[in-house]
């Protein structure tokens, strides 16, 4: 018996078709929208609606009018030839400004505009007085046009911010001017920024380049590491080289907002003290020098003050010395070769100000006190230690100058006066004084009357009369030039 096959009805409904098919139309219309809205955002991007909206954001964080040149595109990468930033009355800074910017776009992630890295030719950073008047950041000097020409609902996942994760500039210049002219200048820096638009802060890291402040010698950055903020540097390390080996580490911060202020700690070393005193002096001392230094105050009115300490240090061609070898008949005094020295400074101006400074040749002569410097005028106010029986060949010396006996010297007495090329001290006038007066009480009565015939018959010395003998005070004085030149050779050591 023949079956009948049964036939499909016409117009029956296959659901896995209707969603195959729905799918594919689905996915194509999806595709072709991603491909529209990537369209319209790359068309955006290398638009002047993008250019404009950037300019706006950077105005905003760094409270400035910008100006930025036209965007390149290249794949990924965008460059531009100049950025340029005028700070407002607000800003931390005068004027900003990159040459020579390119950076790698890292697509937009949480409405953020990932920027991964950017490199820079050159950074001009400049702080001053003269800023923008009035609050042009908030949006005088944009565009206005900054949204783009798309669908609300696409518009609305656009970036709202940017995040840069790296700045590297090859070459940075930072200067601070007040009304009398450039008071700071760190200039060819290889730089490394990290800023933080949320938080306002800007990681610095710095390689090379010059640091110049007035009257100051001219100190080489060898690296840093800072944070930067409106107006505020905090400097968290640096290491600088200064003459020609000497080496500073420093910490500590720098406000630029007018009239600014400085407060480092820094620690020295290595410094050769010829490179730190003039004239006369450099013959005069030898050695290094090293210890802390802290410096306050507005450009152009630094305050230095700390302590330093000599090292290897020698001194040398001293007139008293020189006097006290030439009595003693001992060349240790002719170069005095220092176990200890150190003062506690101050400079101010044109005053510098030495406090508890000690010199110190072991076995031999200690010196304490303190010296002001004012321009080229010197005032000192010193004490000088010998060890017991150093003077013993000086008629006189122990007896009549070194009369203080304290912690194992013998201290006499000293000021100092006249100029720093030209140093004047009392000490060798009393020595001097003191000998004369020792070895003419010392000679026999026959012998001290043969002295006073050297004055020659008929001189009237201060205080005597026409043909009679001078007090012998007078005589004392009358002869101690001529003492001067005897008394070394009265007694042989």
């Amino acid at each position: 018996m023949a079956s009948k096959r049964r036939k499909k009805a016409k117009g029956s409904f296959n659901p896995l078709k209707f969603v195959l098919i729905t799918g594919g139309a689905l996915l194509v219309l999806l595709v072709v929208g991603l491909l529209v809205a990537k369209s319209m955002v790359d068309g955006w991007l290398r638009g002047e609606g993008f250019r404009d909206w950037l300019a706006k954001r950077a105005a905003t964080v760094l409270r400035s009018e910008v100006t930025l040149a036209e965007l390149e595109w290249k794949g990924s990468e965008v460059y531009t030839k100049r950025f340029v930033a005028f700070g407002c009355e607000d800003a931390g800074f005068s004027e900003l400004a990159l040459d020579g910017m390119r950076a790698r776009a890292g697509g937009v992630v949480d409405k953020a505009f990932r920027v991964p890295e950017v490199s820079v030719n050159r950074l001009d950073l400049r702080f001053s007085p003269q800023r923008k008047a009035g609050l042009a950041w908030e949006g005088e000097g944009t565009s206005a046009a900054t949204a783009p020409k798309m669908p609300a609902w696409l518009a609305k996942h656009l970036p709202d911010r940017v995040e840069v994760e790296e700045i590297a500039v090859a070459a940075t210049r930072v200067s601070v001017e007040k009304a009398e002219g450039q008071v700071f200048l760190l200039n060819g820096t290889r730089t490394v920024l990290k800023p933080d638009f949320r938080t306002g802060f800007w990681a610095v890291e710095g390689k090379g380049g010059k640091i110049v402040l007035p009257d100051q010698p001219e100190i080489a950055l060898k690296d840093l590491g800072l944070r930067w903020k409106g107006s505020e540097l905090f400097v968290d390390r640096c290491a600088l080289g200064i003459f020609k080996n000497g080496h500073i580490d420093g910490k500590g911060e720098i406000g630029f907002e007018d009239p600014g202020h400085f407060d480092l700690d820094l620690q020295i070393s290595s410094i050769d003290v010829d490179e730190l005193v003039q004239g006369e002096w450099r013959d005069r001392l030898s050695g290094t020098v090293h210890g802390p230094v802290r410096i306050t105050g507005a450009p152009g009115a630094l305050v230095y003050e700390g302590t330093l300490n000599l090292s290897d240090g020698v001194v040398q061609s001293i007139p008293v010395l020189n006097l006290v070898a030439k009595y003693t008949r001992s060349e240790r005094f002719e170069r005095l070769v220092l176990n200890q020295a150190k003062a506690d400074f101050k400079r101010e101006g044109e005053r510098l100000e030495l406090r508890n400074l000690v010199l110190q040749s072991d076995g031999l002569v200690r010196v304490e006190g303190q010296v002001d410097l004012v321009g080229q005028q010197l005032a000192g106010e010193l004490r000088v230690g010998v060890t017991p029986g150093t003077m013993r060949w000086i008629p006189g010396a122990e007896r009549l100058v070194f009369t203080e006996d304290r912690d194992g010297f013998l201290w006499a007495p000293m000021k100092l006066a006249g100029t720093a090329d030209q140093p004047k001290e009392d000490l060798s006038a009393r020595l001097v004084a003191a000998a004369g007066e020792a070895i003419v009480k010392d000679l026999p009565e026959g012998l001290l009357e043969a002295a006073k015939g050297l004055l020659g018959p008929g001189t009237v010395p201060p205080g005597g009369e026409q043909g009679r003998s001078p007090p012998s005070d007078d005589l004392l004085e009358q002869g101690r030039k001529a003492l001067e030149l005897l008394s070394p050779f009265l007694k042989a050591p």
